[in-house]
This record gives C-alpha cells, sequence and structure tokens, in this order.
C-alpha cells in the first residue's frame, strides 16, 4: 500500500504531461484533439522564400514546422511526429499546415522522393512508362496506374524507393508510387509595367502593368526594385500561393530587362511540322500567331504536342525558313504529346480549310513525302499552308 501514492503521483504526471502538450501520443490519431496532428511523413526541402523544411504526410497534407529540431532536417527523411496545429502563426512561405513539434523520431527506413516530372515512354524491353523528374533523375515505377500512362504528361508525385528491387529493363531507379497527379498547363504573362513601392505590411515592390493589372514578384532580385522603373517581363503565375501582402498577383519572374531592351512572350500552342525548306517544327499559339522556336530541344519536335513555353523575340535574327516569329526559349513550364487521351492536334491548315467550306486532301510528293491541298468549288487547288497564310 505504501506505492499506491508514488503511483497515483505518476499518473497525475503523465496526464498534466498530456494537457500540457496538448497532444496525445503517436499512434492515438483517432482520439487526438482538433489542434493536434500525429503521423508518418518525410521531411522536404522546398527551395521557395530563401528555401525551408516541410513535411509532407503520408496522407498527402503538407505541414510546416516553426522549429524542427537541426538534426531532422534532411531531404526525405521519414519521420514520424506529433504536432500541435499554432493556429495564430502566419509565415511568409505560405506553405503547409504551420505546426509546433511536440515529438519527432526517425520513421520507417523507406527511402522517399516527392517531386514533379514528365511521364515518358521508354521503347526498351517491351516498353514501358517511366518518369523522368526535373532533376534529370529516371524512375520506374512498378504501379502507376493506366490512366497516368500518357507520354509527355507532366506529374507531380510521391514514391517510395523499392532499394532491393533491380528493374529488369535496367533503366531507372525502381520505385512505388504513393501518390501522383497531373500537373495542368501553367499560367503566363509577359508585357511591360512599372515596378512600383508598396506602402502596406511595411512596404514591398510590385509591378503594376501597363493594362493595369498587378502583380507581386516573389524573390525579385534586388537590383529590379526600383519605384518608377519601367521593365518588361515573363512570369509564372503561382494559381496556389497565398501573401501576407494581399496585393496583386503572386508570380514568379522567368526573365525582366528594362523597358525596350527586350520583347517577351508567354505561349500555349501546339507545335506543328511544317513542310517547307525541308521541313521543321513551329508553334502555333492558341492566339493564332506563329513562333519558330530556335534550337528547339529534340523532345518537344512532336507534330501536335501541347506546349506552353516563355520565350524572347529574336529581334535580329533572319531565318531560311521566313516563317513564323524566331524566337529563343527561355523555359518550357508543360508539355504534352497525348493528353486526354488523345493523339496530337488536328492539322490547323486542315482545319481551316474545311471550315471555310473548301475540299481538303493529301497528295504525295515525288520523294514520298505528303502535302496537303485546299480544293474550291471551281476546282481551283491550292497548297493548304500557303491558303492558311494567305487569309490569315
Amino acid at each position: 500500500m505504501t506505492g499506491y501514492p508514488d503511483y497515483l503521483v505518476i499518473v497525475l504526471t503523465l496526464i498534466a504531461a498530456v494537457i500540457a502538450c496538448g497532444c496525445m501520443a503517436v499512434g492515438g490519431e483517432d482520439e487526438l484533439p482538433d489542434d493536434c496532428i500525429s503521423g508518418i511523413g518525410t521531411v522536404t526541402y522546398v527551395d521557395l522564400e530563401g528555401g525551408f523544411y516541410g513535411i509532407v504526410a503520408d496522407d498527402g497534407e503538407r505541414y510546416l514546422p516553426t522549429d524542427l529540431p537541426a538534426e531532422y532536417r534532411k531531404d526525405g527523411l521519414r519521420v514520424r511526429f506529433t504536432a500541435d496545429v499554432a493556429r495564430d502563426n502566419a509565415t511568409i512561405q505560405q506553405w503547409g499546415t504551420p505546426i509546433d513539434i511536440v515529438s519527432i523520431e526517425e520513421g520507417d527506413t523507406r527511402r522517399t522522393v516527392t517531386m514533379n516530372g514528365t511521364i515518358t515512354y521508354i521503347d526498351l524491353e517491351g516498353g514501358f512508362y517511366g518518369i523522368i523528374a526535373e532533376d534529370g533523375m529516371n524512375y520506374y515505377p512498378s504501379n502507376l496506374l493506366e490512366e497516368y500512362q500518357i507520354d509527355g504528361l507532366r506529374v507531380r508525385f510521391s514514391a517510395d524507393v523499392e532499394e532491393d528491387t533491380a528493374g529488369f529493363q535496367m533503366w531507372g531507379t525502381p520505385v512505388k508510387i504513393r501518390a501522383v497527379e497531373p500537373i495542368g498547363v501553367a499560367r503566363l504573362v509577359a508585357g511591360n509595367g512599372t515596378v512600383t513601392y508598396v506602402d502596406l505590411e511595411g512596404g514591398f515592390y510590385g509591378i503594376v502593368a501597363d493594362d493595369g493589372e498587378a502583380y507581386l514578384p516573389l524573390g525579385l532580385n534586388e537590383i529590379w526594385l526600383v519605384d518608377g522603373m519601367d521593365v518588361t517581363f515573363v512570369a509564372r503565375v503561382m494559381e496556389d500561393v497565398m501573401t501576407y501582402q494581399m496585393w496583386g498577383t503572386p508570380i514568379e519572374v522567368i526573365a525582366i530587362d528594362k523597358a525596350g531592351n527586350a520583347t517577351f512572350v508567354a505561349v500555349n500552342g501546339t507545335v506543328t511540322y511544317i513542310d517547307l525548306e525541308g521541313g521543321f517544327y513551329g508553334v502555333i499559339a492558341d492566339d493564332g500567331e506563329c513562333y519558330l522556336p530556335l534550337e528547339l530541344d529534340d523532345r518537344y519536335r512532336v507534330d501536335g504536342m501541347r506546349i506552353t513555353f516563355a520565350g524572347r523575340v529574336a529581334r535580329d535574327t533572319v531565318t531560311i525558313q521566313q516563317w513564323g516569329t524566331p524566337v529563343e526559349i527561355l523555359d518550357v513550364l508543360w508539355a504534352c504529346s497525348q493528353c486526354g487521351g488523345t493523339t496530337g492536334v488536328a492539322n490547323p491548315a486542315a482545319v481551316w480549310c474545311t471550315e471555310q467550306g473548301h475540299a481538303y486532301e493529301v497528295r504525295k510528293n515525288p520523294d514520298g513525302s505528303e502535302h496537303g491541298v485546299c480544293i474550291f468549288a471551281n476546282g481551283t487547288e491550292i497548297d493548304a499552308w500557303d491558303y492558311y497564310w494567305q487569309t490569315h
């Protein structure tokens, strides 16, 4: 009986500890208070706002620890953690749910990768689909669902590295997919504007475009932070980013220069094979403009491929093709050769011909190549692309 008071003290101490930290132990997720979370995830380095470490839980939720111990700041480290939700903590990162770590330890030993990449058909060993990540690494997923087996599809994925598995294809690192989702067409903006100092929330710099739109550039080099400077720029719209400034549309600037020094373009369009001057690939933008990308990477030379790119107009460049506006591609943000289960996109010249009420036929050239002709009601024929350009 003499041990009973000691036992009671221990129990009361444990209860007090639970109340003090606000969370129950890891593994009791079903009984956790609303302000507590507990689970297993992967520490991930996020290269935004100067760089920081977050935790991507196995259920896909993202958490931003306010006090992650230094020994756990390792990209890809698997951890088991318990934390309090920091509801009143506003962060400049605007990434994930802010949390205060209560307890953390290394979790299972599986190595996990989480990143963006491109689904790619590999014509080896009978053919299979791999993922080429943005960092250049190749991954062979053993369980990629059929709906994602689309050559050129951009995805964000999380996967466990299968350390003891050797893929018979001998291509890429074998992985087992945890989660995968397609990345849609990126939204780009391009034009001229004025850098403007905004005296709110401690003060910051934005860009007011000539059309009146306001943009908040994230991470812009300080040499451009000059109030009243006229600039030209092309940028990616950060769709899912919230900023504490609550001013303008957040953007990631791809290229910027003083107004008049350059012309930037933001293009959503279709790669198209042009059968002129020996044949070459151009891009017909969704607004009808035509662009001739200089030194187009081989992976984008696919007739009918949908593409989104930021480019700089090559003003002083004269090309033998004499077709479209020559551009230097600065960044390809999205490309897909086979989206939505369709292969390519219809030939714009053929579509235009038939839309005008004429007949369209494909004819063979003496060398075996093909070309299209537009046939008018009176029997007159004209090369379909010649007709397209004459009427655009």
